[in-house]
């Protein structure tokens, strides 16, 4: 079975407190939609961001890299759930509006606690980030006894944007440069975006992305060109960077 996780970080959801779904919601829906529809074996799913509760990244691996630990224990919230979610996954896609010509924040919030990734495995119950904690895991880390592997490694990656002003491209390539980091696999026009006019009603919008042709059958490139790339590389093993941790003397 394929396993496609859609990720929405737009805070207007039809329902709660908006009165249709945002542009960029529609935009991944639409994707979800095609891959099941090209995929019989295939498990879609979507997460909105603005429901979960997520907090802000506290910094520890930039105050020493063994204080971070896999996954983020920092706080009782919700990014392991998303998380786990994230690893079972084959392909996930990300969805975000254009706020003053960058990503929506709470998006930003998420994937800055990714850096919880590359860090050591250590059992919540365990984990204390003393200094002594930290050394031990250094020493542990240096000798190959502790591994720190990255699980987004070779998961294929799509991206939508919305909004109707600048910025769309800013947040594709900021998004774009970090799943590259992360190690996922983008496909080819793996991103697609939808540019409004601030002039225009939302309502003119709307319409208006049920009649743009070419951001239709853009929407369905991405879809097979996910769902083939899964195909292909699904199971394949990707050459790791190596940890450059060393005890001293």
């Amino acid at each position: 079975m394929i396993r496609i996780l859609g990720i929405n970080s737009s805070p207007r959801i039809r329902g709660n407190h908006a009165l249709d779904e945002s542009l960029c919601a529609m935009m991944l829906q639409g994707l979800m939609d095609t891959i099941r529809e090209s995929c019989n074996d295939c498990h879609t799913e979507m997460i909105h961001l603005c429901q979960m509760n997520i907090h802000p990244c506290r910094a520890c691996f930039s105050d020493m890299e063994t204080r971070c630990h896999y996954l983020c224990d920092c706080f009782d919230d919700d990014f392991s759930i998303i998380a786990q979610k994230m690893i079972k996954a084959d392909g996930i896609i990300f969805a975000s509006p254009t706020y003053m010509f960058g990503m929506a924040g709470v998006l930003k919030l998420f994937l800055e606690r990714w850096i919880s990734f590359k860090a050591p495995p250590v059992p919540r119950e365990k984990a204390n980030k003393s200094l002594d904690e930290c050394f031990d895991l250094v020493e542990q880390m240096a000798d190959g006894t502790l591994e720190a592997s990255n699980p987004l490694q070779g998961k294929v990656g799509g991206i939508v944007v919305a909004g109707s002003e600048l910025g769309q491209d800013n947040v594709a390539k900021e998004i774009m440069l970090i799943l590259n980091l992360y190690g996922f696999i983008l496909p080819p026009q793996c991103f697609i975006y939808h540019t409004g006019h601030s002039m225009q009603s939302l309502e003119e919008v709307r319409l208006g992305f049920y009649k743009n042709q070419w951001l239709l059958h853009a929407l369905e490139n991405l879809a097979l060109s996910m769902v083939q790339l899964i195909g292909l590389t699904k199971g394949q093993v990707w050459p790791r960077m190596p940890k450059v941790l060393q005890k001293d003397g």
